[in-house]
């Protein structure tokens, strides 16, 4: 998302329609050795009885083998074909497995259809040709896929789920691997809005995202609109680019939840959760590790952002803070969260809010600042070089209750930086122990 302070102009994501763009991650260009197949050790892998949701077709019964070099490819599509029938079964079973799918286009899911693995057991590994291979491809409401680990082993560029209207869509107890740590071309988790069109309704749970581009994201051309989306208990690790991408330009993210997740190990110029042209997106009970970046980042007009009850720890390793706040956003509560920079020694604030881009950024955007910005009853632990909070030209807002300690933070101006703000009320606050 930014240019100095937005990365927008710099990674173009292709058309909505979903052929897509992305430059290869620095650490990930020229690797050389393969992947290593399944899930890392460092990534948790979801459990439980397989789901059965009504009458069931087993991709085995069809010719699936499910050893790793057959090509199963023809039996899942018969199994789909035979889900989509009117009256026909309605949940595709996916033994324990390693499933490997020659794809010349995705393996469309009807609507109303289940798509059930065992939970950490059955691999779907697509392979194939073209500008962008993907795997699984959702463009119907009803949706439910759930138990499957989907894995790209193969170097070429990949979207390995793809939704385009996905009503009612169901992710859950799965999977998504890109192995971008090994291989030199992308690998996004889940792309949406390839149809530009309202989808409402849709949740990823227990679910692990590890080593993909873009764990979720939207094409920048999409005039797609996602509602009502709820990301609960998924674990994202070591993705080469940001997590959680709700940017949509054209088109809009509305009424967002991201709840009780972990975020870890990200090394990249990306975000655990990047919030732009957004309106009402909470961000809750997570916990974020080792961002290079700030893990938090709303911009771009996003309206009503609440991030709140977080654990932050060693984020903004290398540049900006942990939650930043740019470009005209209104109405962003930073509310009772824990903030930990006591290992950082780059010199950044904690929650920063500033107007953001000029004339020379990518995008050459104005500048517009953000406003009605509120930091409220955190916990703050700051480094030797680490402010608690920036504001710089924010014309309102309040920064209070909050409890900051560190070796620089004894005073107002220790712990605050205000500069060309406006009605900003700053009260209530306690600082290394003593109140202000």
């Amino acid at each position: 998302m930014i240019d100095s302070w937005s990365r927008r102009g710099a990674l173009r994501l292709g058309l909505a329609a979903g052929l897509v763009a992305v430059a290869a991650p620095a650490a990930c260009a020229g690797a050389a050795a393969p992947p290593v197949p399944g899930i890392p050790a460092d990534v948790p892998t979801p459990s439980g009885a397989p789901l059965r949701d009504g009458p069931v077709v087993d991709v085995r019964d069809l010719g699936a083998r499910g050893d790793g070099r057959a090509d199963d490819a023809p039996a899942f599509r018969a199994a789909l074909a035979a889900a989509g029938d009117p009256g026909g079964p309605r949940t595709v079973a996916v033994p324990a497995g390693e499933y490997r799918l020659v794809l010349s286009e995705p393996l469309s899911v009807p609507a109303g259809v289940t798509v059930a693995g065992e939970p950490g057991r059955s691999f779907l590994r697509p392979e194939g040709s073209g500008a962008v291979l993907v795997g699984l491809l959702v463009d119907a409401p009803g949706v439910t896929l759930d138990g499957l680990v989907v894995e790209r082993l193969t170097d070429v560029d990949t979207v390995l789920v793809r939704l385009g209207r996905a009503d009612g869509f169901r992710l859950s107890r799965s999977v998504l691997l890109g192995h971008t740590d090994a291989l030199a071309t992308f690998a996004h988790g889940i792309q949406v809005g390839t149809v530009n069109d309202t989808s409402t309704d849709l949740s990823i749970t227990d679910t692990s995202v590890a080593t993909t581009t873009y764990g979720l994201y939207q094409a920048n051309e999409s005039r797609a609109v996602t509602q009502q989306m709820v990301v609960r208990g998924a674990t994202f690790v070591r993705n080469a680019n940001t997590d959680l991408e709700f940017n949509s330009p054209y088109g809009s993210f509305r009424d967002v939840l991201v709840e009780g997740c972990t975020f870890r190990d990200n090394d990249s110029p990306g975000f655990a959760v990047g919030i732009a042209y957004c309106a009402d997106v909470v961000v809750r009970g997570c916990t974020m590790e080792r961002y290079r970046m700030e893990a938090v980042h709303v911009e771009d007009f996003s309206t009503d952002v609440l991030v709140e009850g977080n654990a932050f720890t060693a984020c903004g390793l290398r540049e900006f803070a942990h939650v930043q706040i740019i470009s005209g956003a209104r109405r962003v509560t930073v509310r009772g969260n824990r903030h930990d920079a006591t290992m950082n020694t780059n010199d950044i604030p904690l929650v920063g809010a500033l107007a953001g881009g000029d004339a020379l950024t990518a995008g050459g955007r104005p500048q517009d600042p953000p406003t009605e910005i509120v930091v409220e009853g955190n916990e703050m632990h700051c480094g030797p070089r680490v402010r608690a909070v920036a504001f710089d030209d924010v014309p309102a807002g309040a920064i209070t209750g909050n409890r900051v300690d560190g070796p620089g933070v004894g005073t107002l101006e220790g712990a605050f930086a205000l500069r060309r703000t406006g009605a900003v009320r700053v009260v209530g606050n306690v600082l290394n122990g003593s109140a202000t």
